[in-house]
């Protein structure tokens, strides 16, 4: 018995980062942003998990969730299978409402707040559908690729930040943060344009994507929309 709960523990960090990968695969292919279902349960009248702490359950980072986290995300997929969009004034949100989807499991059955505990901690695997792809291999990186990679990604992150009205340099951090403690530095240097990945360098930085294409996109998604955003209630102590 010790054996298997010892296990279960282990496979703690794989089973959040699964979870966090099928909440944002369901979100981007229903078109939604971080924001989305905050907004309408402002506008209808209930509680839903913040945009903060969706990207941080997203990355796989949110730690151990309360049980009200769990409810709050069943209620939304049980509004959305039951077309219970509640009193919504706002046409951005109806039209983000108009081709969305519930999280079903394999046998077809809407997932409610057991399922989703039963998900993240572990005990129940993610739905085929939301399952990670095994791996393409790495492609033949050249110096030339690095440096086109490189470019790629500054080009990236500077119009992001432009076009938020961001210094790039204050923000480098937040980016930072999306990547392993060891790989920020490399990071910052690239996206600063101090320097570009070597050829070598990206071998380390491929998992079916290239991470750094990934960070960028994390910390994009994570930014407040104009106007600022609401803080939410905090999914665990």
């Amino acid at each position: 018995m010790a054996s298997m709960f010892q296990a279960y523990v282990d496979s703690q960090a794989a089973a959040r980062e699964d979870f966090g990968r099928m909440l944002r695969l369901w979100r981007e292919r229903n078109g939604w942003t971080q924001y989305t279902a905050e907004r309408w349960g402002r506008e209808a009248g209930f509680r839903t998990v913040s945009s903060g702490n969706i990207s941080m359950v997203e990355q796989g980072k949110a730690g151990d969730l309360r049980a009200q986290a769990h409810f709050q995300l069943a209620d939304v997929n049980r509004r959305i299978a039951a077309k219970d969009w509640g009193s919504i004034k706002s046409q951005e949100i109806r039209q983000a409402l108009a081709e969305v989807k519930p999280i079903c499991g394999d046998d077809g059955q809407v997932w409610g707040p057991t399922e989703f505990w039963s998900c993240y901690v572990g005990l129940l695997p993610v739905p085929l559908a939301y399952q990670r792809p095994v791996n393409e291999p790495i492609p033949e990186v050249s110096g030339d690729l690095a440096a086109e990679l490189s470019a790629q990604w500054q080009q990236q992150f500077t119009q992001e930040a432009s076009r938020r009205g961001l210094d790039p340099i204050e923000t480098l951090q937040g980016v930072a943060r999306q990547a392993p403690a060891a790989q920020r530095k490399s990071l910052r240097a690239v996206l600063a344009s101090f320097r570009d990945y070597e050829a070598g360098e990206l071998t380390e930085l491929w998992a079916g994507e290239w991470l750094p294409e990934r960070w960028i996109r994390l910390w994009s998604e994570g930014l407040e929309p104009a106007g600022g955003g609401e803080d939410g209630e905090k999914l665990a102590p």
